[in-house]
């Protein structure tokens, strides 16, 4: 239906006849020269604009896009006119009513005989529900709920995108193991939108269905990449699977080209920076290694994806160490002191600003006491 409509669109576009738009598409034509930017009535529609009162200039067109939005939707029109090409965007528009919908717009410029560009047309249509259909396909995905452990305890979070990316593939999972251990895993894919979630999907529960197996964070991580690795999309992914013993609190971990664990025990944050091997698919022959590591008493463990701590513009190195910082300075408070980090990294290190993808994190806290099994 969709392609149906914007194919119909296109049509009227080229053929002038802006006013004959349907319901489900808009139609807008641009005269470069003159800047008049007309819109049918459809397009103010899903802008939430009154056509009458419509401004017909981009600056009136650029005021009704989420500012989060704004630059690479702008971006986008300035490449399509130097280029004399085409531009595909999505982007947020918050209307009058108070309702947020997506739109989905496409520019193609029109040049003179000497090659000059003239004249922009194009079309919106509304994406609204793309957007919220996997959305709610990956909150469907990710677990409700962690396990209830004595002594143990887990906090998860996960924040979408503060940009146009779409929802990504970043998953976490915590459960059981048969012979009492814990599963703690959290995971990237690379890409947004439906393929990342079926991918990220597909991903969750091969992990847990080789840990319940008996497979090592090692063997997981192995066969995770095998599994990846004829993908003709050449899907790839991040991950660090974990295995915690309740008892003795032996951590063990595999690394596969994901941001490393951060340990913060005794008033001090240390990275865990053992990788063992790269993304995940990269190569199916390859076997990943793990690492051992006893948590000390009342030490807390921050899994996380790099949607945490990547921004542009500033270095990964810098990224990481206000992470480290946050969470070392956190004095804990007697009751949901895990929870209370966990949302204080979202505050101080996650944040809105320039944040471009989504990300998620895993947190586990050990006793203050225990063992001293080896």
């Amino acid at each position: 239906m969709e392609a149906t409509g914007l194919g119909r669109g296109w049509a009227l576009a080229e053929a002038g006849d802006i006013a004959r738009a349907d319901a489900e598409v808009g139609m807008w034509d641009r005269d470069i020269v003159s800047g008049r930017l007309t819109w049918d009535r459809r397009t103010a529609e899903l802008h939430g604009v009154d056509l009458d009162a419509f401004g017909e200039s981009m600056e009136a067109f650029f005021a009704t896009i989420h500012p989060d939005d704004l630059p690479r939707v702008q971006a986008a029109v300035d490449t399509a006119v130097t280029e004399r090409g085409s531009y595909l965007a999505e982007y947020r528009v918050n209307r009058p009513d108070g309702s947020q919908v997506w739109i989905q717009g496409l520019g193609r410029i029109v040049s003179s005989a000497a090659g000059q560009a003239t004249r922009v047309i194009g079309v919106v249509v509304d994406v609204t529900w793309r957007h919220t259909m996997v959305e709610m396909l990956q909150r469907a995905i990710l677990p409700r709920t962690l396990p209830d452990l004595p002594g143990i305890d887990l906090v998860a979070r996960y924040l979408p995108a503060a940009g146009d990316a779409g929802v990504g593939g970043d998953w976490y999972d915590a459960g059981v193991l048969p012979g009492g251990g814990i599963l703690l895993v959290v995971g990237d894919v690379a890409g947004h939108g439906l393929p990342a979630v079926a991918a990220m999907a597909e991903l969750r529960h091969a992990a847990r269905a080789y840990a319940l197996a008996g497979f090592s964070p090692a063997g997981i991580t192995t066969q995770l990449s095998a599994n990846l690795a004829p993908d003709p999309d050449g899907t790839t992914a991040t991950a660090i699977v974990t295995q915690l013993d309740p008892v003795t609190h032996r951590l063990t971990w595999s690394c596969a080209g994901h941001p490393p664990p951060l340990l913060i025990a005794g008033g001090d944050a240390d990275y865990l920076d053992d990788v063992h091997g790269p993304l995940l698919g990269a190569d199916p022959a390859l076997s990943y290694g793990q690492t051992d590591l006893r948590l000390p008493p009342d030490s807390r463990l921050i899994l996380y994806t790099d949607g945490l701590v990547e921004r542009r513009r500033i270095s990964i190195t810098e990224r990481l160490s206000t992470l480290a910082n946050v969470a070392a300075d956190h004095m804990p408070r007697e009751r949901d002191g895990l929870a209370d980090l966990c949302d204080r990294i979202l505050t101080h290190v996650a944040g809105p600003a320039e944040r471009e993808d989504d990300l998620c994190l895993l947190a586990v806290q050990t006793p203050r006491t225990f063992s001293s099994k080896p």
